[in-house]
Formats: C-alpha cells, structure tokens, sequence
C-alpha cells in the first residue's frame, strides 16, 4: 500500500492544467509528455480509463500507467518516463498523434501466365508522438513509426518518417505533409533481401538493379533504406514532401483519407550512402513503389461502388 501511495502521489504531481487553445476540436484528451523529448495524445473517445499497476521482475518492483483501450491495454507507460500529464480539449495539431494507417498501392504482382501486374490497396499501421511542449519541433512536427512495412515477401522492417503540420486558424483550413527524407534512412536496419525479393519489374524481373559501376568506391557494403520520389522534371530520384489539405470539418470525419498528390509515387528504395545521391548512382534498387499515398484513422475497405 506504502509504493502505491507513494506512486498515486507522484502520478498527480505531474498532472498539470494547460492554457486554452484559440481553436478545439471538441473532444478531450490526456496528454502524457515523457521525458525524451515526445508526447503521446489520448483522446476520450478511444480510451476508456488508465490504470496504475506494478510488477516485480527479479525483485525489483517497477511502475506503470496502462492505457485501456476497448477493454484491453493497449500501452504501459513506464511511470519513471513520466515528465508531466496534463488533461484539456484536443488542439487540431494533437489529432494527428496516436494510431493511423498509412494507405497505399504496392507495385502489384504479376498474374500467373499473363503480363498483367495486379494491385490493391494495403494499409501500414503507425503510431505518431508528438514533440514534447517547448521542444524544437512542437507545433509543426509529428513523429511517425511503422512496426511492419508491407512486403511481398513477407520479410519485416521497421520505418521511421515525419509528418509537418500547418494550420491557419483564420480560414479554417491546414496542411499535413509527409516528408520524404533522402538525407536519413527511414530505419536504423539494413536491407538484407536478396535479388528477388525487390519489387516485381514484371513476371520474370524485378527491380533490382546491383551496385552499378559508375558508383565511386564500388560496393560499400551498405543497404540503407529511404523513402524517396521521382522528380517529375528530370526523373531522379529524390527527397521531396507531399502535401494533403484538410478543413476542421475533416478532422471531425473519422473517415476522411489525407490523400497526397497522385503525381508523386513513394519509391522505397536501397542506397549504398548516407545522404541518398542518385545521381552518385547510390541506387541498387527499389524495395517497393506505392502508389495513391494517404493517411487514415482506419484501414481502407474498398467502398460498395466505385
């Protein structure tokens, strides 16, 4: 009873009040800043109570927050990685924290015996933070994690990439933007697939490429993974960032697809270098192409009538 007490105590001294924000969404949330440097957002309509527990591993005795969501823990935060929490009406910038779908089409699979490639609509689960209040970044920036990227050959790699937020309260109207980083490999892994497990280039080859010889210093042994996009003037491959408009109106619909340009395919590609140069010919292949790129609260069904 003594730890508990003594928890509860700390939990309600980092429970904080926050300064009203000119423009709500209309829903509640808490908001828990740890103490790296990120927050996670916790709207009422999605989690039901949080739920203080503790377990002892080799004796020692460690805290946590658990976060209930449908009944079930979806998230124990450990109680030592607390730097605040506070409680108050959800800013629009704060929507876009928690767990998403990043939507897109794959570069498809080859039909057996034809030359036709088939494709559907994939749904990659994320989870976003935001930067912690008074940290660089807060108010513009949202940090985007993937578990699992899709892959045709089942094989599993993480992916980290950010979102920029831009909102003017006096229209009504924002902007959320996907960047598309060829200065930083979406993951701290390397790739390790072989020939055949890059994207089909039809039913016999896929596009996989190798170290070409005209890359300085030849092979380095490297398989850096980036997210990247053609330029649509000259065709190269570079960074590049996607923009989705969206209204408040929106943010009310948990429906609504943030959808980026269709021009603008996401090329996740492997290079030999930290930055991305393609014309260094730091190519060796693309990993996948998607197509149609969009943001959304749930996974995409393909509608009744199109």
């Amino acid at each position: 009873m003594k730890h508990f007490t003594h928890i509860l105590s700390t939990i309600l001294l980092l429970v904080v009040p926050i300064v009203g924000h000119a423009v709500g969404t209309g829903i509640y949330r808490t908001a828990i800043v740890l103490k790296n440097g990120t927050q996670e957002i916790f709207p009422d309509t999605l989690v039901n109570q949080f739920k203080y527990t503790h377990s002892v591993i080799d004796g020692k005795i460690s805290y946590s927050l658990n976060v209930i969501q449908d009944d079930k823990v979806t998230m124990a935060i450990p109680i030592d990685s607390i730097a605040e929490i506070n409680y108050g009406e959800m800013t629009p910038y704060e929507h876009f924290a928690g767990d998403w779908y990043f939507v897109a089409s794959p570069n498809g699979e080859p039909l057996p015996g034809t030359s036709i490639m088939v494709t559907s609509a994939i749904s990659m689960a994320y989870h976003a933070v935001l930067p912690a209040p008074g940290t660089p970044g807060y108010g513009h920036e949202i940090y985007c994690h993937i578990d699992s990227m899709a892959h045709r050959k089942g094989l599993k790699y993480d992916a980290d990439f950010k979102l920029l937020y831009n909102f003017d309260e006096a229209t009504g109207k924002g902007r959320i933007s996907m960047v598309l980083d060829d200065q930083h490999p979406v993951s701290t892994t390397q790739y390790n697939g072989d020939a055949s497990t890059y994207a089909y280039w039809d039913a016999t080859s896929t596009w996989y490429f190798g170290v070409s010889s005209q890359h300085e210093g030849g092979d380095t042994g490297n398989r850096y993974m980036y997210f990247v996009t053609h330029n649509i003037d000259t065709w190269e491959l570079e960074g590049h960032v996607l923009d989705a408009q969206w209204t408040l109106t929106d943010l009310q619909n948990p429906d609504h697809e943030y959808t980026f340009p269709s021009i603008y395919e996401i090329c996740w590609v492997v290079g030999l270098d930290i930055p991305f140069v393609y014309a260094e010919h730091d190519l060796l292949g693309y990993i996948d192409i998607f197509a149609s790129p969009r943001l959304m609260r749930h996974p995409w069904t393909k509608p009744l009538t199109e």
